[in-house]
Parts: C-alpha cells; structure tokens; sequence
C-alpha cells in the first residue's frame, strides 16, 4: 500500500492510495491474481475510483518521479552532511543532533541499509535544537521553506513537530527536502540559525490584534492562533 498523493504526487495538488500486489503465489498460498479480483470487486460495490482529474496528475508525475526523488534525496544527503559535521560555531551553539537513514548507514553494523536503499536514503530528515523556543522560532525565519505537515512534494518544508503532535519532544523539526538546490536551502538554513542564535523574532511573532499577542496553542487536535489569520508561529 502506498500514499500516491505523497511522492508518486509529488507537487501536493492530488490524492491517491495505491493497493499493489505481487504476481503469482503469495505468502499465504494465495494466488495475487485471486487477491486482485477482489480488490476489484470491492472497488465496484465501494466506489474507490479516483477521478479523471486525478488520474491524469498521477500519470503526469511518474514521468518525473525518478528525477524529483532522486534529487531530492542527494539533497538531504548533502544537508544531512552538512548539519552533521559542520565545524560551524552558529550551527554548534543551536543544532544539538539530526537524525537520517545516510548518518545510520556510517556504522557498520548498519550496512543492510544500503541493500534496503540502493538509489538513496530518502528527503525526510529531522533536526533537534538545543531549546524548545529555537525549534519554534526557526521556521518563521525561513524563506525557501514552508511551514507545513506534509512531504513528498516539490517544495521544501519544515514543521515544528510539537504543533501537531503534543507527545514529541519539543526540539523536534521534521525537514521534507524539495526540488531546490542545496545550497540556496543550505544557505537559508544557515541565516536562520543566525537569527535565531541571536534571539531574534521571525514573521508571524508580532501579528497582533490591539495590543494582544497572538498565542499559540498546541495538542493532539493541531494548533490554534485565534488572533492571527495566518503566518508562521
């Protein structure tokens, strides 16, 4: 089963689940093409079809699916890298770990890593900060990344994991890499810390309504910001 509006999408203008089943004898004993006549049975009484519209945005992104996930992933790659063994003071005093499947493949005992992901390790990687308030302030000072909970698409995100979930840890940033180049998202990444390293607010800090701060609520049920009609946190 996989998430087509993610990826196989690719631009976040479409959704789609695909159900996959390997030819010929299962696990099971089964036979897949039996499964598949199933499947196919269910879509008749259920409706599951996906619609013209959406059809043909699948069909348009596989054609570059290959070459949006490929780049996308050798970005992460180098931002991974670079975040992970920068010598840099600004990223030492705010950075406190990042975590991806390329940083696991270094040890040795990790090696099946490679077999399991051959063309790459994947556009998603998370960052900790070294305090909950640099994790909540850095994606207002961003500019080539949205805030926002998704991945998969052409454009970069990032998202402060606390405001959608209120049992992770509150340094947590999760990063879904685009089509971008690295180093311009590099770039922006590094002038954020800066801000951030000096305490500075990002867009989105001061929205006011009178002389009322906008103030941020999270939990399991998402964030509000009842003075606010967008920006970022």
């Amino acid at each position: 089963m996989h998430s087509g509006t993610k990826y196989i999408g690719g631009h976040s203008d479409m959704l789609c689940g695909v159900v996959a089943v390997r030819p010929g004898k299962l696990g099971d004993g089964t036979q897949g093409s039996d499964v598949v006549r199933g499947l196919r049975e269910d879509r008749v009484f259920l409706g599951s079809v996906m619609g013209s519209l959406e059809g043909w945005l699948g069909v348009r992104s596989l054609r570059t699916m290959e070459l949006r996930v490929q780049r996308q992933a050798q970005s992460a790659e180098r931002l991974v890298h670079w975040l992970s063994s920068s010598s840099l003071p600004t990223i030492k005093n705010v950075v406190h770990s990042v975590t991806h499947a390329s940083l696991q493949a270094l040890d040795p005992a990790n090696a099946w890593l490679k077999d399991q992901m051959p063309n790459g390790y994947g556009p998603v990687f998370a960052i900790y900060m070294k305090k909950p308030e640099q994790a909540r302030q850095l994606p207002s000072h961003l500019r080539l990344f949205h805030h926002a909970t998704s991945l998969g698409g052409v454009e970069s995100l990032i998202e402060w994991r606390r405001m959608s979930d209120a049992g992770v840890d509150e340094r947590l940033l999760r990063v879904s890499i685009g089509v971008e180049h690295w180093e311009d998202l590099r770039d922006d990444l590094l002038r954020s810390f800066e801000n951030v390293e000096k305490g500075e607010e990002g867009r989105g800090s001061e929205m006011r309504e009178g002389n009322r701060m906008g103030e941020v609520q999270i939990g399991q049920e998402g964030a509000e910001m009842p003075e606010a009609a967008s920006g970022a946190v």
